[in-house]
């Protein structure tokens, strides 16, 4: 049944696009770098190249070398969505519908440069952490939930590591962080008050902003195998003040679409992206083997509810509080380097990522399910300073159901798809490196 009142929990949900994709473990990208890529993201204990100072900053300071490095990624991500018999009473029980979403190429350039103070190194890190674009066909049955979005998100980090000694050393970074969302839906509504039914309603929502965080981190040199390191990211708060509200009723008087869809709306909302901890290992047993593990606590725990006003409010569009409730998660990451030779080096590496999201909570634009990574690489220097890195990244994921039976309990029945998800996800990288 399509109730007004309904409305302003269905705009919740589509802010919650915002917030989640953001930071959600289904679409968070850990792309820092194309060697890191290549052994399962691992490699805050092992500071490879000058992308160490995305995971580790304190990693920069124990290079040999100054360098710059330009790299990106393709990412191929779909979720398939199904029914399954007395799932959803009244609705078909073989339904199935696939994502179709456009290529994102997030990217990374990071440089360094040695200072004039004795073992103290600058860096730079400009990289896209967080990116996500869902795209579900016309005939989604829940498209009344949503249609369409686009987030892209980029962290400019500035940072500074000095190497106390030849065992231990410090690094901190400041992020200013970017970042940029469009969501669309379309559906129908009734307005019995009026006597209208089926009345099509789309909606756009744009929205952009910045705020600053940290990045700290610790590298300790235990001894020419084993090293560890320690990193944390800050929780960064992005404030979205004045962002766009379009919504168009369609086959009304213009009179009555400007009472209740006034032009010009806008809407504000604060959307937590979650504080991170690396602890990581890094293991050289012999000259040509290089073995990386890592541990990665995300909490998510700070996103508890979703809070956002309307500039212009009517009877449709009202402000909304909705409880989100994720939960803390480590992610287990491992991966290994081979020196086939002095010039031509692969990788093999793999991770297991468990979602943060309940079920009752799984929404179109997080299918959020427990995800598996496997990834290998390789890199060939053309000179000792040049160098090809190549990454490829497979992810897949075991069936998640949300039954409408969960969703019930915690009171989102009519916010979220009733059936099963699973997301697989290609990622082929390339990233050209120059050492000086």
């Amino acid at each position: 049944m399509k109730q007004i009142a309904t409305i302003t929990i269905l705009f919740s949900l589509i802010l919650t696009m915002t917030a989640s994709t953001v930071f959600a473990g289904g679409y968070q990208l850990n792309l820092h770098g194309q060697r890191q890529i290549g052994m399962g993201h691992a490699g805050t204990g092992l500071p490879l190249d000058v992308s160490t100072i995305a995971l580790n900053p304190a990693g920069l300071a124990v290079l040999d070398h100054n360098g710059v490095l330009l790299g990106s990624s393709a990412t191929f991500i779909k979720t398939t969505f199904k029914t399954g018999p007395d799932m959803i009473p009244g609705l078909p029980a073989d339904y199935k519908a696939e994502t179709d979403n456009p290529m994102r190429t997030p990217f990374n350039l990071y440089a360094s440069y040695d200072l004039p103070i004795q073992n103290l190194r600058a860096g730079l890190g400009v990289y896209t952490p967080y990116g996500n674009a869902v795209r579900w066909g016309e005939d989604w049955m829940y498209s009344g939930l949503l249609s369409e979005i686009s987030m892209f998100t980029v962290f400019v980090q500035p940072t500074l590591s000095f190497k106390v000694n030849d065992n231990l050393s410090f690094g901190a970074g400041l992020i200013v962080a970017y970042g940029d969302v469009n969501l669309q839906r379309n559906t129908e509504i009734d307005l019995p008050a009026l006597g209208l039914s089926n009345i099509p309603l789309s909606i756009e929502l744009d929205g952009s902003t910045t705020n600053i965080g940290y990045n700290l981190g610790m590298f300790v040199q235990q001894s020419d195998v084993l090293s560890i390191g320690v990193s944390y990211r800050s929780k960064i708060n992005m404030d979205v003040k004045g962002g766009d509200a379009d919504f168009i009723l369609g086959g009304v008087p213009a009179e009555v679409s400007g009472m209740l869809t006034p032009a010009g709306n806008a809407f504000d909302a604060t959307l937590p992206l979650p504080a991170v901890v690396n602890l990581g290992i890094g293991i050289r047993p012999t000259e040509t083997l290089r073995i990386a593990v890592d541990a990665n606590l995300t909490f998510w725990s700070a996103y508890e509810d979703l809070t956002f006003t309307f500039e212009q409010r009517t009877a449709l569009v009202q402000n909304s509080s909705e409880p989100r409730k994720f939960n803390d998660k480590w992610i287990f990451r491992a991966g290994g380097e081979y020196d086939v030779n002095e010039q031509f080096q692969v990788r093999l590496g793999g991770y297991y990522d468990a979602s943060p999201v309940d079920a009752g909570f799984i929404t179109p634009e997080t299918p959020d399910v427990d995800r598996f990574g496997i990834s290998t690489g390789a890199s060939y220097a053309f000179t000792p300073a040049l160098r090809l890195d190549a990454s490829l990244l497979f992810i897949t994921s075991s069936e998640r159901e949300q039954s409408l039976e969960k969703a019930s309990e915690r009171g989102t029945p009519s916010v979220v798809p009733v059936g099963t998800f699973q997301t697989t996800a290609f990622i082929p990288g390339l990233a050209v490196s120059y050492r000086f």
